[in-house]
């Protein structure tokens, strides 16, 4: 999150107090939202209707040619403010309210193999799903009794899906979008990825290293190697501003710092032993990671470095604030966090503008991004999550 100075609290339109309650709080009618310039400018309809933002249009303009520098500086996102969570325990049941599954980052020894217990683990998994949006909304009843009105709800995967596009153009993905009460809902599509028992063995390996490197980093001092649960995690739940919008998302959080309860975000990858692999890393990698713990208030990533035969070489902590700086000047097609931020807001602006109130509850739009636009159109195969109405903000 970027800190807000005066004259980017006049820019927004609103000068924001962190104790001050919000004007829907305080019984005050919100001021009326203004159509977003960067929104207008890269929006468009095709002769059957149906709209589409132009990402291709977006990059050649904040992206390879970087006008419009001022815009980058009335972009921010307030500092996401944990207003919930809630814990998935080892028989996939979830406990809200709950931190039981929330543990001490403990730094890992090296080497270590992140191969131990495979076998065990991929005789026994089985695939968890999509992050659900009728658990999220359960678990924050506090703050929605407290008359607090988001204009967007979703998972945090969804943001950053959105935020990396520009600088990640082959990756495609699709999320389903309806709104309902005058709120915004966005979630990732229930069946976007590959199963678990569909994966060689190699895949599999890859997805273990991660859980297990995760084992092995929240392990208490002197206690006795354990089998990696991924049916267990913690999830946090925040609130924040971007623009003029309203975000109430939730995350899965890895761990924390003993010594500052800070958040903390564990990834694991393969050795970088060429410059290629280096310029790779930063460019691809590190913006993921990035934008995942940005959005989060996750203050560092700790990432571990494996060899081929999956042994944990090295560990390195890379403090979320300072990863922009460390790209800001390598030159090419490196990436930049203000041009995320930027895109991150006029989408979900353009989306707020154009999604209808949905009429019931399967009234699902599908947000489709096909390497050069994002299409909205209906949603044929309606794989997306039912929820009860009495659940809806």
């Amino acid at each position: 999150w970027q800190t807000i100075s005066k004259s980017q609290q006049i820019k927004t339109g609103e000068k924001m107090d962190p104790k001050t309650k919000s004007k829907s709080e305080r019984g005050e009618q919100p001021r009326k939202r203004k159509r977003n310039e960067t929104t207008n400018q890269f929006h468009n309809r095709l002769p059957d209707g149906t709209e589409f933002y132009s990402v291709s249009k977006f990059c050649q303009a904040y992206v390879y040619n970087k006008i419009d520098k001022d815009n980058f500086k009335r972009v921010t996102l307030d500092k996401p403010v944990e207003v919930g969570c809630l814990s998935r325990l080892s028989d996939k049941s979830w406990k809200f309210g709950s931190r039981q599954e929330f543990c001490k980052y403990v730094k890992p020894r090296t080497p270590s193999d992140l191969n131990v217990g495979f076998q065990t683990f991929i005789d026994t998994y089985s695939d968890i799903g999509p992050e659900s949006l009728s658990l999220l909304l359960n678990s924050v009843k506090k703050i929605k009794n407290s008359g607090y009105q988001p204009n967007i709800i979703t998972w945090r995967g969804a943001l950053r899906k959105i935020m990396t596009t520009p600088y990640l153009r082959r990756d495609r993905y699709t999320l389903g979008v309806w709104k309902r009460n005058k709120v915004l809902y966005i979630q990732t599509r229930q069946h976007d990825q590959t199963d678990f028992a569909d994966m060689n063995e190699r895949s599999q390996r890859f997805m273990y290293y991660g859980y297990k490197f995760e084992e092995v980093c929240t392990r208490p001092v002197g206690g006795n190697e354990q089998q990696p649960n991924p049916n267990c995690c913690f999830n946090a739940v925040f609130k924040s501003k971007i623009g003029d919008l309203r975000l109430l998302y939730g995350g899965e959080v890895d761990c924390f710092d003993g010594k500052t309860n800070e958040y903390v975000e564990l990834k694991v990858t393969r050795l970088l032993e060429a410059e290629r692999q280096i310029r790779s890393f930063e460019r691809y990698k590190l913006l993921k990671f990035y934008c995942q713990a940005y959005l989060a208030r996750t203050s560092a990533v700790i990432v571990g470095f494996r060899d081929d035969d999956g042994k944990l070489r090295k560990v390195q902590k890379f403090d979320t604030f300072r990863i922009p700086g460390m790209v800001k000047n390598k030159g090419g097609e490196m990436w930049n966090h203000k041009v995320c931020l930027v895109f991150l807001e006029a989408v979900l602006s353009w989306l707020w503008d154009v999604v209808p109130e949905a009429s019931s509850s399967g009234d699902v739009l599908e947000f489709e991004y096909n390497g050069d636009q994002i299409v909205l159109h209906s949603s044929r195969r309606k794989p997306y999550e039912h929820i009860p109405e009495n659940e809806y903000w």
